[in-house]
C-alpha cells in the first residue's frame, strides 16, 4: 500500500473561440484539498450563473459522491464544492440537462446499482429526487444524451466494452437500443456532445492502452443509426498548459458552456490521509 495513488483533478479557463481544437493553454487547477479529488466535470449555465458538477472520490467512504459549485464571475473561480447526492454505491459523471418539460434531470454513471436512471432536480442546484429507471439489471457507464435531427439519443458504454446507441421517447422512455461499437478508442465517452463549425462533435475517451490517456474530439452523423466518425483532434495531457500546476499524465473529461471550459486531468500523488483512513478501517 504506497502512498503515491492515481488521483484526478479539475481545471477550468475562460472559453477561448477555437475551444480545445485551437487552444490548449491557461488551464487553472482546482485544489483537491486532502480529503478526495474531483474528477468528471460538467457545467450547466442556470438564471445567468454556471455551475460546476463533479464527481468526489472521498478517501473517507471509498467511493464518488456527487458534487457542485458555483462560479463567480468577478473573481474567475468556483465556490467551495457542496456535496449534492450520496448514495450507498459509487456515483460519477453527473450529465445534468434540461428536458422537454422544462424539469432540469441529471443522469449519472450508477452502475454498482445494476441500474441507468434519471434524479430530478426539486430545488437546484443542491436538491434532487430519484425520478426514473432507464435500464435495470445492466451496468453502464458515462451516459450522454444528445439531440440529433429532432430525436432524443445517447451514448452509452456497457462494462463488457461494448458502445450502445439509446433513442429515447419524449418521456426519456428507452425505445431502441443499438450496438456500435467495442473500440476503446472511441467507445466510452468523456463529455458533452456540443457543435463546432457545423459539426456534431462527440467527446470520446481513449482507452485503448491506458484508462484515461487522452480525449479524441470526434466529428459525426447518424445514419440509419451508422455512426459515421472521424477523429478531428487528439488531446493529450502534456498538450493542456495550466497557469498554475505541472504537466499532468492522463485526461478524460472535457465539457463547456457559454462562458467556460472544463477539463479533468490525471496525477500521482502521494496521500498520507487516505493511507491512515486505510489504517484506520
Amino acid at each position: 500500500m504506497g502512498l503515491k495513488i492515481e488521483t484526478w483533478s479539475i481545471a477550468y479557463r475562460k472559453k477561448k473561440p477555437g475551444l480545445l481544437f485551437e487552444d490548449t493553454s491557461d488551464f487553472k487547477l482546482i485544489d483537491n484539498g486532502h480529503k478526495g479529488w474531483y474528477a468528471d466535470p460538467f457545467l450547466f449555465d442556470y438564471e445567468g450563473k454556471t455551475y460546476l458538477f463533479a464527481e468526489f472520490f472521498s478517501y473517507d467512504i471509498g467511493r464518488g459522491v456527487l458534487v457542485c459549485a458555483v462560479y463567480d464571475d468577478e473573481k474567475d473561480s468556483f465556490s467551495d464544492f457542496k456535496e449534492i447526492i450520496r448514495e450507498d454505491y459509487h456515483l460519477s459523471y453527473p450529465f445534468v440537462f434540461t428536458g422537454d418539460d422544462g424539469n432540469i434531470y441529471m443522469m449519472p454513471e450508477s452502475n454498482e446499482a445494476n441500474e441507468l436512471y434519471l434524479y430530478r432536480a426539486v430545488s437546484f442546484p443542491d436538491k434532487w429526487e430519484k425520478h426514473k429507471v432507464i435500464l435495470d439489471n445492466i451496468r453502464v457507464v458515462d451516459t450522454t444524451p444528445f439531440g440529433y435531427n429532432d430525436k432524443h439519443y445517447a451514448f452509452s458504454l456497457e462494462l463488457d466494452d461494448n458502445m450502445m446507441l439509446l433513442e429515447f421517447e419524449s418521456d426519456l422512455n428507452i425505445k431502441d437500443k443499438t450496438f456500435l461499437s467495442n473500440d476503446m478508442s472511441f467507445a466510452r465517452a468523456g463529455g458533452r456532445v456540443f457543435d463546432y463549425n457545423g459539426k456534431h462533435i462527440y467527446v470520446a475517451q481513449e482507452c485503448k492502452e491506458e484508462y484515461g490517456r487522452s480525449i479524441n474530439l470526434i466529428g459525426f452523423d447518424l445514419t440509419d443509426k451508422c455512426f459515421n466518425h472521424n477523429v478531428i483532434k487528439t488531446i493529450n495531457p502534456e498538450d493542456v498548459e495550466l497557469i498554475n500546476a505541472k504537466k499532468a499524465s492522463g485526461i478524460h473529461t472535457y465539457n463547456l458552456s457559454n462562458k467556460l471550459e472544463v477539463i479533468d486531468l490525471k496525477y500521482y500523488r502521494n496521500s498520507y490521509y487516505r493511507v491512515m483512513k486505510r489504517i484506520l478501517k
